[in-house]
């Protein structure tokens, strides 16, 4: 009980006195009218209603103290990845059925027996921790990538008092310290029955370089098998590239070898390195991974053929020569076929032009052809032409060079196709008199032409360009772009360019371009103008990356179905301020050329964007990002399921892990519970309720005072005192 009386003590002590005074004068007065044994009772009433007042005054309550004892809760986690779905071993079922068997089933099961016990919560452990019931624990699925079980302890914080974790140990791991919570690792799954042979990893490089060789390092392990020899074989699509045996001498044996090809072809190749399923195979999934490798040029092979040795040859061959990353094969023509020279031939230094060679044989190794005021008749047969158009229609790229052999000739032939201007059978060469340039609405973007970051300054510097002595008068066709022309009333295209099949074609159409050089040079103004030009024709004629106006970078690691993929779109810092805002789409097809949803947002900055998109099955998808300035393509290889996973149950990772936070390692038999005592049994929270309970506010106190009062007025009245 507890006392806190609602007036100072002295005056209900007053008050106590003054009440027993009263009532004895009150039993004075009724003795005389009713006599001694009625007075009594009276004055009984009356006290017991005074005594009541006086302990109301006095305030008392009553205290209820209550203990608890209460452990700590503790998380019985469950692994929820793809391995979990493979045989649990000669038990029937998979690792998953055996650990919700283990949870679930039985006289007494598991979690029941723990939640009698203790405060249980219950968590499924992927690519994320995510909290489960009863009823979700029975429609659990294998389909979660590998556990990071690291993250998903340090997640659990410090309310837990102990982890079990139910799994096979195929899981990730980094002891680091930062975890407090001692674990109970229970495996599943049997080691004894699996067999397996799997590619556990393959090291190649994203960029490779054409027709040089590309070093694949593949990494092979085993479950099961001794004494077996298998053949790893590297291909592309159907095609077979190269294979290798590989023989395993004893089981859990891992074996890298190096496989290698030769590149012929540019672009993405999406290839495929796998085993033959053996007899016995526990998965058969982990045996094929794919990958993909760009190849690019290590040199832009340029071939260059020229009608005369003329300064436009000299400058141009010059400036080639200067780039280290152009390997350059030229030949001029110094004399006809039908040429007399009275020299013997074994005196004769000239080399004869290998016609036949070149464009029978080894076209397809070049990456550019140009044609510089060559006139083709006395020494191609049209069939050679015609090569020439198939090798753009194919990704080529052609350019011609004007001057006064060039075009007259090319009307009507398989050349003519290729061309962004359209020709007219005539000679239309002209010297009248120095041509001023100017940029084209087109030019003023375009990145050959695009010399200077800065807008402004490279108009000024095309205005200072000197005027061009001698022009090819041409007509621009509707699907050609021209960049330059000739600064006069009827204007006319210097330099054109245009598409053809896969390639690109460009025709300059002047044999003066050489004074680009000098003139500048004369100014003061030096000739970087001049070889940045001619650098930009060539890279953007073979497709140089450098100059996409839009850069895609692509994920580092290959996604998986039903993971979120993100591309980084970045426009190039050249063409920031040509770039419309809001002119940039992005489109994405799965294997089956169906578009997929996908989306596309900016960043913090204007000129970075992100792309997204969840692929909903595996294979090569086709990433697209349109621009006003062309489409660019890239290609994303997403892996099937169960590529590359090592599927063997671990427990010696499972010990390795409960050693190191503390907990134990502990089969079905061990006695589970008995052993969590240790570990719980003294880690109890212990809190005490307390209930304060006031006399005066329960209902029966009142009642007893309105009785007494009651009681005596009811005897008053009776007796005829009222």
């Amino acid at each position: 009980m507890n006392w806190t009386p609602v007036f100072p003590l002295w005056l209900i002590v007053i008050l106590l006195c003054l009440g027993l005074a009263a009532v004895v004068v009150q039993y004075g007065l009724v003795r005389r009218r009713l006599g001694s044994s009625r007075a009594v009772m009276i004055s009984l009433l009356r006290l017991g209603v005074i005594l009541l007042l006086i302990l109301f005054a006095l305030n008392p309550s009553a205290i209820r103290r209550k203990e608890y004892k209460v452990s700590s809760p503790i998380a019985v986690l469950l692994d929820s990845s793809q391995s979990m779905g493979l045989p649990a071993g000669t038990r029937k079922g998979s690792r998953l059925e055996e650990a919700k068997a283990l949870l679930l089933h039985g006289e007494k099961s598991l979690l029941k027996s723990l939640a009698e016990r203790y405060e249980v919560r219950l968590y499924a452990v992927g690519d994320s921790m995510k909290a489960l019931d009863g009823r979700e624990l029975s429609s659990l699925k294998a389909s979660e990538r590998q556990v990071d079980l690291g993250e998903a302890l340090k997640s659990l914080g410090r309310e837990k008092s102990l982890a079990i974790l139910l799994s096979d140990g195929n899981l990730n791991w980094e002891e680091n310290g930062s975890s407090t919570l001692p674990l109970i690792a229970v495996p599943v799954g049997d080691t004894g029955d699996y067999k397996d042979i799997l590619i556990k990893d393959i090291k190649a490089p994203g960029l490779a370089f054409r027709g040089r060789e590309v070093l694949i390092h593949v990494t092979i392990k085993s479950y099961g098998y001794t004494g077996l020899t298998i053949p790893v074989l590297l291909k592309e699509g159907n095609r077979l590239l190269t294979a290798k045996n590989v023989t395993i001498n004893k089981t859990s044996d891992e074996i890298t070898l190096p496989l290698s090809f030769i590149p012929e072809e540019l672009g993405s190749h999406h290839l495929s390195v796998s085993i033959p399923p053996q007899f016995g195979e526990s998965l058969a999934s982990n045996n094929s991974a794919n990958l993909s490798i760009k190849v690019v040029k290590d040199k832009i092979r340029i071939l260059m053929v020229s009608g005369n040795p003329s300064m436009n040859y000299r400058f141009m061959r010059m400036a080639f020569k200067n780039d280290p990353s152009i390997d350059l094969l030229s030949f001029v023509i110094l004399r006809t076929p039908s040429g007399i020279l009275n020299v013997p031939i074994q005196e004769q230094s000239l080399i004869p032009f290998p016609v036949e060679t070149i464009f029978s044989k080894e076209l397809n190794s070049f990456d550019l052809v140009i044609f510089d005021n060559f006139s083709y008749e006395l020494y191609f047969k049209p069939d050679y032409l015609k090569a020439v158009r198939d090798f753009v229609r194919e990704g080529g790229s052609f350019s011609m060079i004007g001057g006064p052999n060039l075009f007259d000739s090319y009307a009507g032939t398989p050349i003519e196709d290729l061309l962004p201007i359209r020709l007219t059978g005539k000679r239309d060469y002209h010297r009248d008199s120095p041509l001023e340039v100017r940029l084209s609405h087109a030019g003023t973007t375009h990145p050959i032409t695009r010399l200077s970051p800065e807008e402004k300054e490279n108009a000024r510097l095309w205005q200072e360009m000197p005027p061009l002595d001698g022009v090819n008068s041409l007509e621009p066709k509707n699907s050609g772009t021209v960049l330059l022309e000739s600064n006069e009333r009827t204007s006319r295209p210097i330099l054109s360019v245009g598409s053809f099949g896969k390639g690109r074609v460009l025709v300059l159409a002047t044999d003066y371009s050489w004074k680009w050089y000098m003139g500048m040079v004369a100014k003061g103004k030096g000739n970087w103008a001049y070889l940045r030009l001619m650098e930009r024709m060539v890279r953007w004629l073979t497709r140089d990356p450098s100059l996409d106006p839009v850069q895609i970078t692509m994920p580092e690691r290959a996604g998986a179905v039903g993971q979120e993929i993100g591309v980084r779109i970045k426009l190039r810092e050249n063409d920031r301020s040509s770039h419309p805002k809001g002119t940039i789409s992005l489109s994405v097809f799965n294997p089956d050329g169906l578009k997929q949803m996908s989306q596309l947002k900016t960043t913090g900055h204007s000129d970075e964007y992100v792309g997204s998109f969840f692929p909903e099955k595996e294979g090569t998808y086709k990433i697209k990002v349109d621009t006003e300035f062309g489409l660019l393509e890239e290609a994303l290889t997403i892996a099937k399921h169960g590529e590359g996973l090592d599927g063997a149950p671990h427990p010696e990772r499972l010990k390795m892990i409960a050693a190191s936070t503390g907990g134990k390692f502990l089969t079905r038999g061990d006695d589970l519970l008995k052993e969590m005592e240790s570990y719980v049994g003294g880690n109890r929270n212990r809190f005490i309720e307390e209930r304060t309970l006031p006399i005066w506010s329960r209902w029966y106190a009142l009642t007893i005072i309105l009785f007494l009062l009651a009681m005596e007025w009811y005897l008053r009245r009776r007796w005829g005192m009222i």
